[in-house]
């Protein structure tokens, strides 16, 4: 919950509306929501290698086993659906360390 005195660049943020550029940044149950539909959307398959990825189901509130990983950057696309894809946390590695290609 955002106290009364929050700024409100911070209040933005935490609803997940749009910021002065447009884009959506969420954040906590938004987000968590957002791994689910990106997570359901590919099938619950690595987006590069397809290797079934999984929710982990040792943990209480459904943490996922996955790496939701963004297509382009957040800071200009936001933190929606189109701009997200499900990757195994061996290819998200290698997609930060430049030894695998982005899809675009």
């Amino acid at each position: 919950m955002i106290k009364p005195g929050a700024s409100a660049k911070r209040r933005r943020q935490r609803s997940g509306v749009p910021g002065k550029c447009g884009i959506v940044r969420l954040y906590g149950r938004a987000l968590t929501e957002l791994r689910n539909a990106c997570w359901l959307r590919d099938e619950g398959r690595c987006q590069s290698c397809d290797t079934p990825t999984y929710k982990n189901p040792l943990f209480d509130g459904d943490p996922m086993a996955f790496d939701m990983a963004h297509i382009r950057n957040k800071r200009m696309y936001g933190d929606v659906l189109e701009n997200v894809r499900t990757l195994c946390h061996h290819c998200h590695s290698k997609e930060h360390s430049g030894r695998l290609k982005r899809p675009i």
